[in-house]
């Protein structure tokens, strides 16, 4: 890959939708002259009304995640705006652009130039910044650009392509919830008039969790999972019935996220029935789970096994009663929050206020996101 439109063309693919009016710092490790590992990617919303606010705090607050990246040492800039698209792309132009225009290029700029001084600051390497909009890209005050559909995946995202998750048309694609299978729903419907022991109905949701535990290990290991996403009515049972109290749902966190020591899922194997939701309610009555949950642990968590927690957690959104919706959601907000993908667990975030005004998770991730603080595990300090 190289700087210019190849790295243009990944960013939709690291972060699973084309950004508009955005700035994505993408992090490397260089390993040798020009060559290098890319990292994680960074968004942060920079329209032209966000950068003629933008301070040194405000930079210094939104890129601190970045200094968390292992050995990253260089930052590929990309100002994703169809406004330095238009500037660019009428270099040739014989009327001269409107007074207004340029002035919203200057800010754009402006803004930028402030981020990349504040990044070497911070002692990266910063490349060029490139611009993407408007079907095309190229190089921050360069006269070329490309057409981005000339722009092909790399080699290397192209041999794993199948085993990544696909690419939405937008941000509001990525976080629509997918429609129900009708099957399930009334398998789903059909059991919640039974009744049914509590621990017999989460012993459903270990089953599902070992599922979501495969599937999470095929796709770290770039194959594509031989386990379909089909969600178990049991385990819909299971979230509704453990998002009636905060120590319960406590253990949905800890069951999901594939890491937590108390339910690695070799010991959730040799769990015989009914035994588990006992043992997870011991665990948790410790006081001592807590600290090795995702997000409130130092420990970098199990992306793989955080994404596929969402997938399924939003494939059962439309499925579980009104009582529990709203849970659901703060839920997914808090695998995206301890993911360090701010902007999705905002939105979700959003969504379950939008249901409960007062939901103390979410009302709490909120506030998190709104100040700028992320996982423990992407602390500084």
């Amino acid at each position: 890959m190289t700087h210019g439109p190849d790295l243009v063309g990944i960013v939709p693919q690291l972060l699973g939708y084309p950004p508009e009016d955005s700035l994505v710092l993408v992090t490397a490790t260089r390993i040798g002259p020009k060559i290098g590992h890319i990292g994680p990617s960074l968004r942060v919303n920079l329209a032209v009304e966000d950068a003629a606010v933008l301070d040194v705090p405000d930079v210094l607050r939104f890129t601190e995640p970045l200094l968390a990246v292992p050995d990253a040492d260089t930052i590929f800039p990309v100002l994703y705006s169809d406004v330095l698209a238009d500037f660019h792309m009428g270099w040739d132009d014989r009327e001269p652009m409107p007074d207004a225009e340029l002035a919203a290029v200057t800010v754009l700029l402006t803004g930028l130039d402030l981020v990349t001084d504040v990044l070497r600051d911070m002692g990266f390497s910063v490349f060029p910044a490139l611009w993407s909009g408007r079907g095309g890209c190229g190089e921050v005050g360069a006269t070329e650009s490309s057409a981005l559909d000339s722009v092909r995946p790399t080699g290397s995202m192209t041999s794993r392509g199948s085993a990544t998750a696909p690419v939405a048309e937008s941000f509001a694609a990525s976080v629509r919830i997918p429609e129900p299978d009708a099957a399930t729903a009334a398998a789903v419907a059909a059991l919640r008039r039974e009744r049914f022991a509590a621990a017999e109905l989460v012993d459903g949701l270990v089953s599902e969790t070992l599922l979501l535990d495969a599937r999470a290990r095929a796709r770290a290991a770039g194959e594509v999972p031989d386990v379909p996403l089909v969600v178990d009515p049991r385990a819909v049972l299971a979230l509704e019935l453990l998002c009636r109290t905060v120590a319960d749902r406590d253990i949905i966190q800890m069951l999901l996220a594939g890491d937590h020591p108390d339910f690695l899922p070799e010991r959730l194997r040799g769990c015989a029935p009914g035994a588990f939701l006992p043992y997870a309610r011991r665990c948790v009555d410790g006081g001592g789970a807590a600290e090795h949950m995702v997000g409130l642990s130092p420990d970098p968590p199990r992306h793989d096994a955080l994404a596929e927690a969402v997938e399924w957690l939003r494939r059962c959104l439309p499925l579980v009663d009104d009582g529990a919706r709203a849970d659901v959601l703060a839920l997914i907000a808090w695998f995206e929050w301890a993911r360090g993908r701010m902007s999705f667990a905002h939105h979700y975030v959003e969504c379950a206020l939008s249901v409960d005004p007062d939901h103390r998770l979410a009302s709490m991730l909120r506030r998190a996101i709104d100040n700028g603080i992320p996982p423990r595990w992407l602390h500084r300090r």
